[in-house]
């Protein structure tokens, strides 16, 4: 009996498979970008050659079947996602264009921010013109004050999608999580395209970000329903689909919002799940594959909550791991800025295809990857386990046509792409913890993805880290993939609320006891078996403070004046002192429902492996060519000092000098003295 995962990165697709003891095994591939379903495939062949089965046998065997994937996210981001009609109330159909104030610069970097032309609007998720304001309305409580004909609205809807042949429509109304009726009657009178409405997707307070919500929702869906019916078709298996808020649900009733960035909340959950067995309750979750570099944090031995994310620049509400990402993965292209004449890392990726330089599949341009074999960080024999030899040459030669403009040689030039690659994730992790209230060096760092654990002792160092872990040893590499195979089944649910301080300890109850019915009604309706938690949380914030708000546990009994304790306690914590209002109310302006039934999945062991050593010379960075222990196959039982490299067969861990590296009895390495 067997739990697979399998996660679809820009790169790889990482491929997981776990017994009922937790006996661990892994797999990696390119992913197939054209068919993202042959390279689920390819891998799931690797998977099985792993056990001594074919796939047919091992998807027979498998009871647990998790996936991740990326094509939510590539469809935004490529405008890849179907032909949109967006149904608003009259007066109202402009939300999306009009934006909010930082529409603009929303998710920027900081050097667009500030740069008049770097600066622009996103491109449009519906189609122009394609869109029908409805006459009816419905107030703040949810009353009825103007109705609607919903014949005379279908008719008009109707000629909305011949004319502008669309996939999708989105139905945002005012005030519909109030009361849906309207948004409910208009998608049941709708027939022939994929129907998205604002009150089943994000029922929140914020029209702008509701209305984006639910017209993102409408974009990727129908992409990722034919993907998701594909899959299941071809594996002819049932599958559970990680969503952005940490847990699986299955396929069919998955909301293709929450599949966007499904692959790093993935990794995250997995370090959350280690994390306990490990002995670390405060964890910096860094993931750095070979297109991005994705970081959340767990505190008090939970992965963080947000409310709000940004895609393209589009703001919407869905709960979601806070899971931040940047472009600087292992396939971030260097260059040479023409303005300064400084040498640039990313945002740009050569992706999978054509790659760095060094796979030899036609790239030119210098990467990360490129700088790593250049210094010996990576050795082209062994990578992927010597399944896939890199081209030495090739990154010499790519990295030598900037050392040339530079003036340095290949090794400083390589050098300096790796340190300020790991200087941009040094500062993500700094940002994170710095501006939650957090001292980065009460932290342990774990390091994941394909290219984490060769750079963490780069940017742990940076960020004023003290300890690094490799969770599974050789599995950090497919770690998103572990995450998405262990992960328990998880729901949200939300409820806008106005209540203020003093709270009224009847009124609180009866909200909470409302809300927890409605997400166990949700869960119900997933026709998943098991024994439910449901954890609640109210929202808080003081009156008329609009941009910060937290997110404090509702109490037992649901007292009033323990939940105002609290609040104040953790603004103490995060503000100071004299972050507090001694002037305005504090207010629950919603409250949030977190439903799981646990996944049972036993925590991972590692793989079985031999180690031999070799040596090598590697440049390291202020100590120059030096000879380096290198250990093939997995790290000693034995503390190692650096400089060493422990060669995995989907990673490799680099140990600068000085530093020492454990292996601890979960089969995770422990990094420290960098």
């Amino acid at each position: 009996m067997y739990y697979v995962g399998v996660d679809i990165g820009g790169t790889f697709t990482d491929c997981v498979l776990m017994d009922q003891e937790g006996n661990h095994r892994t797999a990696k591939t390119l992913s197939t970008k054209d068919d993202p379903v042959s390279g689920v495939l390819a891998g799931l062949g690797l998977l099985a050659e792993t056990v001594g089965i074919d796939v047919p046998t091992l998807l027979k065997e498998t009871v647990r079947f998790g996936h991740g994937t990326t094509i939510g996210t590539n469809a935004v981001l490529e405008r890849g996602g179907a032909r949109v009609g967006l149904v608003a109330t009259a007066g109202h159909g402009d939300a999306l264009a009009m934006m909010r104030g930082a529409g603009r610069v929303a998710g920027r970097s900081i050097e667009d921010v500030f740069s008049v032309h770097g600066s622009r609007l996103p491109a449009p998720l519906i189609v122009p013109g394609a869109v029908v304001e409805v006459h009816e309305r419905v107030d703040v409580r949810g009353k009825v004050v103007v109705e609607l004909d919903v014949d005379a609205a279908a008719e008009r809807i109707g000629r909305m999608i011949a004319e502008y042949e669309l996939d999708s429509v989105a139905i945002a109304l005012l005030w519909s999580f109030a009361n849906p009726a309207h948004e409910k009657a208009l998608a049941q009178a709708v027939s022939g395209v994929f129907v998205s409405r604002s009150s089943a997707v994000s029922p929140r307070l914020g029209e702008y970000e509701r209305v984006v919500a639910t017209v993102l929702n409408g974009y990727v869906g129908p992409a990722c329903s034919r993907y998701l019916g594909d899959l299941e078709s071809r594996l002819a298996t049932p599958l559970l689909v990680m969503q952005s808020n940490g847990g699986v649900l299955p396929a069919s009733t998955a909301t293709p919002l929450g599949i966007i960035d499904s692959g790093p909340a993935g990794g995250l959950t997995g370090v959350a799940a280690l994390a306990g067995a490990y002995g670390h309750d405060h964890v910096v979750a860094t993931d750095m594959g070979g297109t991005s570099f994705d970081l959340g944090l767990v505190i008090d031995g939970k992965p963080v909550v947000a409310q709000e994310h940004v895609i393209d620049q589009y703001t919407y509400r869905l709960p979601h791991l806070d899971v931040r990402s940047v472009a600087c993965g292992g396939g971030s292209i260097a260059w040479i800025d023409a303005a300064t004449g400084g040498l640039r890392v990313g945002p740009a990726s050569a992706g999978a295809d054509p790659g760095p330089a060094c796979y030899g599949r036609g790239g030119v341009a210098p990467t990360v990857t490129d700088a790593d074999v250049v210094l010996g960080l990576l050795r082209p024999e062994s990578f992927l386990d010597g399944r896939m030899p890199l081209d030495r040459d090739a990154a010499v030669a790519a990295v030598g046509s900037l050392a040339t403009r530079l003036d340095l040689t290949v090794e400083e030039t390589a050098a300096g792409i790796v340190r300020i690659n790991n200087m941009r994730a040094a500062t993500v992790v700094r940002q994170q913890t710095l501006e939650r209230g957090h001292d980065p060096r009460d932290f342990a760092l774990y390091a994941y993805g394909g290219a984490g654990p060769v750079h963490a002792f780069g940017y742990a160092a940076e960020s004023g880290v003290r300890e690094v872990v490799i969770p599974l040893g050789n599995g950090a590499s497919t770690l998103s993939a572990y995450g998405i195979a262990s992960g328990d089944i998880v729901l949200h649910r939300e409820l806008e609320r106005s209540l203020s301080a003093p709270f009224d300890d009847v009124a609180l109850a009866t909200s909470v006891d409302v809300l927890r019915d409605a997400a166990l009604a949700d869960l119900g309706a997933t026709a998943v078996a098991g024994d439910p938690r449901v954890e609640i949380d109210a929202l808080m914030r003081y009156r008329e403070q609009l941009m910060h708000s937290l997110e404090i546990p509702v109490p037992p009994l649901a007292d009033g004046a323990t939940l105002l304790a609290d609040f104040e306690k953790e603004y103490v914590r995060r503000y100071g002192d004299g972050g507090l209002s001694l002037f305005q109310a504090v207010e629950v302006f919603a409250l949030r429902a977190r439903v799981s039934v646990p996944a049972g999945i036993p925590v991972a062991r590692p793989e079985h492996s031999t180690c031999w050593a070799t040596r090598a010379d590697v440049y390291w960075p202020g100590h120059g060519w030096t000879g380096t222990d290198v250990y093939h196959g997995g790290a000693p039982a034995a503390t190692i000092t650096g400089p060493a490299l422990v060669e995995l067969a989907h990673t490799t861990v680099a140990v600068p000098p000085g530093a020492t590296l454990t292996a601890g009895p979960l089969g995770e390495l422990r990094l420290e003295g960098f």
